[in-house]
C-alpha cells in the first residue's frame, strides 16, 4: 500500500514538473516572440493613389410660383397639358373658349400638389427635422369644369435660380470643399444630365455626423416641375496621395502619426489624411509613394522608440 502511494506521488511530482516546464518554456517562448515581434515589424510600402468622394443626395427644391386662377366659370382646356415655358401675352388656358394669358415670362405648370403658398424657405431652414411629404403634383385635366377663383396652375416666373435643400453626410472631403463658406461649391451629379456641376453652397448647418446644405442649382428645366423633390449625386474632387491600412496610423497630441523606416531605424512622421473606410487610411501629406511603414504601428508604439529594426 506504502509502494502505491509513493508511485502516485511520483506520478504527481512528475505531472507537475512537466506542467510547471511547460509553462516556463511558453513564458520563455512569448518574451522571445515578443522581442522578435518588435525588432522585425512587418513593413508595408506607401501606394499612390487617387481619391474622391461620391455620396447621394436626396433633397427638395424651392422655387418662386404663383397660382393662376379662373376669370370665370366654364370648361377648362390647355393648349398644352404639360409644363413649359410661356412668354409674356401667350395663351396659359381657355375657359368656353375664353383665353387666359401670361402675365409674364415663365414655366406654367396645369396642375397643383397643395403645397404652394407653404412650401417655403422659413419653413423648410431652420431645423433638422424631416422634409413635410410631398408627391408627384398631379394635372388639372381638359374637361374640368371650374368657377370663378378655381386655380388653373401655376407660373414659375423666369428666369430664377432653381434651389435645393438636402442633408448629407459629413465626411473630410465634403468638409473640405465646404471650408469657404464665402466661395464653397459642390460638384453634383444627375441622372438627367448625366455629367458633373456645380453647385453653389449658400448656407451650411452641422448637427452630428449630418449637413444641412442650401444650394443654387446650375440648371432649371421644367421638368423638375413635376415633383418637389431632387435625387443627385455628390462627387468630391480627385486628391491625389498614398492609401494605408488603417493599423499603420496611430493619434498622438490629436496628430496622424506614421513610423516611416529609414534604414534600419524608425521614425515618427507627422501626416495628413483621413480615414478612406473602415480599413483603410489616405495620407495626403507627410509620406511619399514607395515609403516603407510599419504596419502594426499602435502595438510597437511603446517599444520602438529609437531602437535598430530589422527589415529582413
Amino acid at each position: 500500500m506504502r509502494r502505491r502511494r509513493s508511485n502516485i506521488f511520483q506520478r504527481l511530482l512528475l505531472y507537475s514538473l512537466v506542467v510547471i516546464i511547460f509553462m516556463i518554456g511558453y513564458r520563455v517562448y512569448r518574451g522571445w516572440y515578443e522581442t522578435y515581434r518588435v525588432s522585425h515589424p512587418q513593413i508595408i510600402e506607401a501606394m499612390t493613389t487617387n481619391y474622391n468622394e461620391e455620396q447621394p443626395l436626396d433633397g427638395i427644391l424651392l422655387w418662386d410660383e404663383q397660382l393662376i386662377y379662373a376669370p370665370q366659370d366654364g370648361f377648362l382646356s390647355y393648349p398644352s397639358p404639360r409644363p413649359h415655358m410661356v412668354a409674356k401675352g401667350e395663351v396659359l388656358a381657355a375657359l368656353d373658349g375664353s383665353p387666359v394669358r401670361a402675365p409674364y415670362p415663365a414655366y406654367f405648370y396645369p396642375g397643383l400638389d397643395g403645397n404652394e403658398g407653404s412650401w417655403v424657405y422659413p419653413k423648410l431652414w431652420p431645423d433638422f427635422a424631416p422634409f413635410p411629404e410631398f408627391g408627384d403634383t398631379p394635372l388639372i385635366e381638359n374637361g374640368t369644369k371650374l368657377k370663378r377663383g378655381d386655380p388653373i396652375g401655376k407660373l414659375v416666373p423666369q428666369p430664377q435660380v432653381l434651389r435645393c435643400i438636402a442633408y448629407l453626410d459629413k465626411t473630410p472631403s465634403l468638409e473640405r470643399a465646404l471650408r469657404n463658406r464665402e466661395n464653397a461649391v459642390i460638384r453634383i451629379r444627375t441622372e438627367f444630365e448625366g455629367k458633373e456641376r456645380k453647385a453653389d453652397v449658400v448656407a451650411v448647418k452641422s448637427s452630428g455626423q449630418k449637413l444641412k446644405v442650401y444650394l443654387r442649382l446650375p440648371f432649371f428645366p421644367p421638368s423638375v416641375l413635376k415633383s418637389r423633390g431632387f435625387t443627385a449625386s455628390v462627387v468630391t474632387d480627385i486628391q491625389k496621395g498614398v492609401m494605408v491600412p488603417d493599423t499603420a496610423v496611430i493619434t498622438r497630441g490629436g496628430k496622424n502619426m506614421v513610423f516611416v523606416v529609414q534604414g534600419n531605424s524608425p521614425e515618427l512622421r507627422s501626416v495628413e489624411g483621413f480615414p478612406a473606410d473602415e480599413r483603410n487610411f489616405f495620407i495626403e501629406k507627410g509620406v511619399e509613394p514607395g515609403s516603407k511603414l510599419i504596419l502594426n504601428a499602435d502595438s510597437l508604439s511603446q517599444n520602438l522608440g529609437n531602437e535598430n529594426i530589422r527589415i529582413w
